[in-house]
């Protein structure tokens, strides 16, 4: 009786083994099974990720795909049809039942913010804490600049409106005229600025965009938004201005020969300030801005140089004569140093535009225009193209400035206008749209091997 009991004890463990063992077995097939589908699913994401447009990562560094295929229309079937075709490579003959890819984070998200991320990331994998620097700097000296300017325009209006109602004033109490003593110099400051700041205003492209279907202009494709890694914030944003002046064009990389004239407009960075249609119109945005800067801070510098002070109070008493009218000499005095302040600006960017640098504060070694030739600002413009301030700033750092000063929205989609226009019209990049651009995506697969097998992932650029 005892062996019969031990018989049948050992025969029921063994159907529990063999139970046991069968659940262990078809546990380690499940875990295989979607092991194997999410490998295939990994190796899928290195495949589609390796179709990335070639001339968009060439030219500026990004990495995204184009839904597009360079047909012109999103077409998410091909891509869901790749995928397939990727997955049936690693997982059982016709085990792939189903490919759906949805969630796209477009470059155009955000206004613009999903690639302004992927802009950030790019150049702080790259930039060196010099540049850094440099770029903080720019944020500073813009700062410093936009409190001259408005100071010097609300002083400018200011003492324009006074002088304009002595003269006046003068005339009925005293019956003597005084003439404007900077007209020619106030009209030279309402007209266009080129003809004064560029000695050959043909050398400026002539360059014309059609901006009706910019990406800034039209309703854009919406997809899951920005990835979240790198917000808009001050310090992305010195990172992001970086990258602008590095991959897009300028004015005077044309006008000093540093860069060829290529496709869509040729003074990009003018664009993103001015958002003009022709490098002219936006040119003479940037050097208006320019000139606008120059001129509070040479401004400032006047007020401090006592020797300038006198010769303009010499001069306002020489003009006005004898009056009675209190302020007027005073008045006169102001006029000559606002125009003196002008035209000291118009040699500064005049330098800039030639590739030269110019000092950010002024000093007596550093300013270059007379008072006789401020008043004769027409005849005198030429003369002004000597001198280099060696420690002052470029162009391009001007530039850095103006843009600190945009609007977010309007930097990040106005570069996407320059970045679609370009590549749309390099070879067989006519169908390119800036929105059809994607860097991160949801892939879902269901896979049958000899049950149902259902997985996800995000396929996306790690940067």
């Amino acid at each position: 009786m005892k062996k019969g009991g031990v018989t049948v004890f050992l025969s029921l463990m063994l159907a529990v083994l063999l139970f046991f063992f069968q659940a262990c077995l078809q546990s380690a097939r499940v875990a295989f099974l979607r092991s194997q589908t999410q490998e295939a699913l990994e190796l899928a994401e290195y495949s589609i990720l390796s179709e990335y447009h070639r001339e968009l990562f060439e030219r500026y560094g990004l990495i995204y795909v184009e839904l597009g295929y360079g047909g012109g229309l999103e077409d998410t079937g091909y891509l869901e049809q790749r995928l397939r075709e990727f997955l049936k490579v690693n997982v059982p003959k016709g085990a792939v039942m189903a490919v759906e890819a949805w969630d796209f984070s477009r470059a155009s998200d955000g206004r613009g913010m999903a690639w302004y991320e992927q802009a950030v990331s790019c150049m702080k994998q790259k930039t060196g804490a010099a540049i850094l620097d440099q770029l903080r700097s720019c944020e500073e000296w813009g700062r410093q600049a936009e409190e001259q300017s408005t100071a010097y325009e609300e002083i400018r209006t200011r003492e324009e409106k006074n002088l304009e109602e002595l003269r006046q004033r003068r005339e009925m109490e005293e019956q003597v005229y005084t003439p404007d003593p900077v007209s020619s110099v106030s009209t030279l400051q309402g007209g266009s600025c080129l003809h004064l700041l560029l000695p050959d205003t043909g050398s400026v492209s002539g360059k014309k965009a059609v901006l009706e279907n910019v990406p800034s202009r039209r309703n854009c494709l919406t997809g899951s938004g920005p990835r979240g890694i790198y917000r808009g914030t001050a310090g992305n944003d010195l990172f992001f201005h970086g990258y602008l002046l590095e991959h897009l064009t300028n004015a005077v990389d044309l006008l000093t020969g540093d860069a060829e004239s290529g496709p869509w407009l040729d003074y990009q960075v003018e664009y993103l300030i001015g958002g003009k249609d022709t490098d002219i119109g936006n040119l003479e945005a940037v050097c208006k801005q320019i000139l606008a800067v120059r001129e509070g801070m040479n401004y400032a510098y006047l007020l401090t140089d006592s020797a300038k002070q006198a010769e303009c109070e010499a001069l306002a008493i020489a003009l006005v004569g004898a009056t009675m009218i209190p302020g007027l000499v005073e008045a006169v005095k102001q006029a000559f140093l606002l125009a003196w302040a002008f035209a000291e600006s118009v040699a500064d960017v005049r330098t800039l535009l030639s590739g030269k640098r110019c000092a950010f504060w002024k000093g007596d070694g550093t300013w270059r225009t007379s008072l006789s030739g401020a008043l004769d600002l027409q005849n005198s413009a030429s003369g002004f193209d000597e001198g280099e301030d060696s420690g002052g700033l470029s162009y391009k750092d001007y530039l850095g400035m103006l843009l600190m000063a945009q609007e977010r929205e309007k930097k990040t989609m106005r570069s996407l206008d320059v970045i679609e226009g370009v590549i749309r019209r390099l070879p067989g990049c006519g169908g390119f749209y800036a929105d059809q651009c994607t860097d991160s995506f949801r892939v879902r697969t269901v896979i049958w091997n000899g049950k149902e097998w259902a997985a996800e992932r995000t396929f996306c650029y790690e940067w």
